[in-house]
């Protein structure tokens, strides 16, 4: 009589192998239901447009379309940074722009909407404006450059009035430094 050892490793492997080998089958063979709706099934419903965001300050957009500048001007206003302030003192995105108006007391008040950082920043920052037709020629009103929204006032322009004609651009200087 003759004598045979059986490995246990080896069965273990080949019911492992027997059951992957099943699954596998199992998954090409049965019917992809998973992956199809039936035909009967309504058709789905087409998502609403969300309703625009409501206005924030300084989100108008610059420069406006064209068909706007037809019925208006435009202020801009460019400072320009020292080195030594545009790389050691501010962020690009930390100054704070805005524009006051001069009562006949004499006293200045800001202008809610003309508020907001720079449009373009680098050794010279810019900040465009557009000007209804409707305010045309109204003036005095100077711009304010704050170290960032609520900070110290860094610079402030000297007076200007806005554009006196349609398609006007009135382009205020200012030179920012330590």
């Amino acid at each position: 009589m003759r004598m045979t050892t059986r490995n246990p490793k080896a069965s273990d492997h080949f019911g492992i192998v027997m059951a992957i080998a099943s699954i596998l089958l199992a998954a090409v063979l049965l019917p992809p239901v998973t992956f199809a709706a039936p035909d009967n099934l309504p058709p789905r419903p087409t998502p609403a447009t969300p309703p625009p965001l409501p206005p924030r300050p300084g989100s108008t957009p610059v420069p406006p379309p064209p068909s706007r500048w037809e019925a208006g001007g435009a202020i801009e206003l460019r400072v320009e940074f020292t080195d030594k302030m545009i790389w050691t003192v501010l962020h690009w995105q930390d100054p704070w722009t805005v524009v006051q108006w001069q009562d006949h007391s004499g006293g200045w008040h800001d202008v809610e909407e003309w508020q907001g950082t720079f449009d373009e920043f680098g050794n010279v920052g810019s900040k465009t404006w557009w000007v209804a037709k409707s305010d045309l020629a109204k003036g005095p009103f100077r711009w304010m450059v704050y170290r960032g929204k609520g900070g110290r006032l860094l610079e402030q322009s000297s007076v200007f009035d806005l554009p006196t004609s349609v398609g006007e651009r009135v382009v205020v200087e200012v030179m920012c430094g330590p």
